[in-house]
């Protein structure tokens, strides 16, 4: 067998490569499917934490499945775009499952943006109010607006409420968006409500369970930024994208106060479980980056 050079895939090309958003719903949920039914290897992130409120991790993932193995190195600082730098900032190697050989290193921004919302979208698909219409998004950062394109592929005639510090920044999230300075206002009556603040290692957050409709989605992509634990313990379910590794956040001193996960997203799709007032905790899974990289690359090679 030829000792063949990786293949390198930058960020402009990981994009042109990526799947429409439905199809990385999709993926999202065979993904979530079979992380449930023990078809996935990834083991809690473990990281480094040079400064304060930054973070440096290792994701490592295989997929039984399509027999992809792939590991995520990928950094987060919050006050890199104050001087002009990405807040996340990674890459994806991929390895030949038969060999470990290093196939493809893949800029990981593209991707950590895209599946992350494309998780939100897969919760939004399955457990937001039917006929939902109103939607608020916390943080009008990368994820923000990635978070905002989705809801729109989902329902273009939804209204969008946008909350940042920056208003500029909250005004640009979205064509015909809604503009709201107050967290906790823009929540009331939302039918769903998505947090994308920076993580924070003493965070404080602002949204609780009486800015929260009775049948409102909750989905803190921000971990306990912004959703106290008042408002996570009132949803009749609650939910993670994997378990262990909420554990282990809260291990870390995360989720202070909140209500543990009863099942994964993945369970519940396999069980059929609904609510109403539902919160679901995605932390973000090496699976997802593993499966997203692999469709790039398949789609790459035609």
């Amino acid at each position: 067998m030829p000792d063949a050079a990786p293949l390198f895939l930058g960020r402009d090309e990981v994009r042109a490569l990526l799947p429409p958003i439905p199809a990385q719903i999709d993926l999202v949920e065979r993904t979530y499917r079979a992380m449930a039914d023990g078809r996935v290897e990834a083991p809690p992130k473990i990281g480094v934490h040079p400064r304060p409120d930054t973070f440096i991790h290792a994701m490592p993932a295989y997929l039984a499945d399509d027999d992809v193995t792939a590991i995520k190195w990928v950094s987060g600082y919050p006050e890199n775009p104050s001087l002009g730098l990405p807040y996340i900032e990674g890459v994806i190697i991929l390895n030949d499952s038969a060999t470990g050989m290093v196939t493809a290193v893949l800029d990981a921004r593209e991707i950590t943006a895209a599946r992350t919302a494309a998780a939100s979208g897969l919760c939004v698909r399955t457990f937001a109010p039917a006929g939902w219409r109103v939607a608020t998004i916390i943080g009008c950062g990368e994820q923000g607006r990635y978070h905002a394109a989705l809801l729109r592929a989902l329902n273009p005639d939804a209204e969008i409420r946008a909350v940042d510090p920056v208003h500029d920044r909250a005004a640009a999230l979205v064509a015909g968006g809604v503009v709201v300075n107050d967290a906790r206002e823009a929540s009331r009556g939302a039918d769903i409500v998505i947090s994308t603040a920076p993580l924070v290692d003493d965070p404080v957050p602002v949204v609780t369970a009486d800015c929260i409709g009775p049948d409102t989605l909750m989905l803190p992509v921000d971990l306990d930024a912004v959703f106290a634990p008042d408002a996570i313990a009132s949803a009749g379910v609650v939910l993670t994208d994997d378990l262990a590794q909420w554990r282990y956040y809260r291990d870390l001193g995360r989720f202070r106060g909140w209500e543990e996960p009863s099942a994964t997203v993945g369970q519940a799709l396999a069980a059929g479980r609904r609510g109403t007032r539902v919160a679901v905790c995605n932390i973000g899974s090496a699976a997802l980056d593993a499966a997203f990289a692999a469709a790039v690359v398949a789609a790459r090679s035609g």
